[in-house]
């Protein structure tokens, strides 16, 4: 399943987010296949894994770059980082732990994370970025 197609509303014009953007939604396709395919739980957690860790490596290079922009934004968009982590990460603890877990509601997490924070706060950072001419 191809749940995230990577299309021209997904692209932030900085070229370095939106290669970590690219990465990450080629897991959550990933993922999303392997999840309504049944195949078998350690995969699924193996990618949930594989996930926080391109996530957590990507944020850090996204808060490097706001840190010498000296965006003031910084505060809002580390909180955003922080609650897809915690999200993403108790949605694994759930589903490692073998209780009842709604594939769907990983997607909405995910859902969620690419409206509020590609489309909307990591755009705002990279018109940002292009204004101060800071790549």
């Amino acid at each position: 399943m191809k749940w995230i197609k990577w299309e021209d509303k997904l692209i932030t014009g900085h070229a370095g987010m939106d290669h970590g953007h690219e990465g990450l939604i080629d897991l959550i396709n990933q993922l999303a296949d392997a999840m309504e395919n049944n195949k078998p739980k350690e995969l699924c957690s193996n990618l949930l894994e594989q996930f926080v860790e391109h996530t957590r490596t990507h944020f850090v290079a996204e808060e490097q770059l706001m840190d010498r922009l000296r965006y003031p934004k910084l505060a809002e968009h580390k909180a955003l980082h922080a609650m897809l982590i915690k999200d993403v990460l108790t949605f694994k603890a759930v589903y490692d732990a073998g209780a009842s877990t709604e594939f769907m509601t990983l997607l909405v997490i995910l859902d969620t994370w690419m409206n509020r924070d590609i489309m909307g706060a990591d755009k705002a950072l990279a018109d940002f970025a292009a204004a101060t001419s800071v790549t």
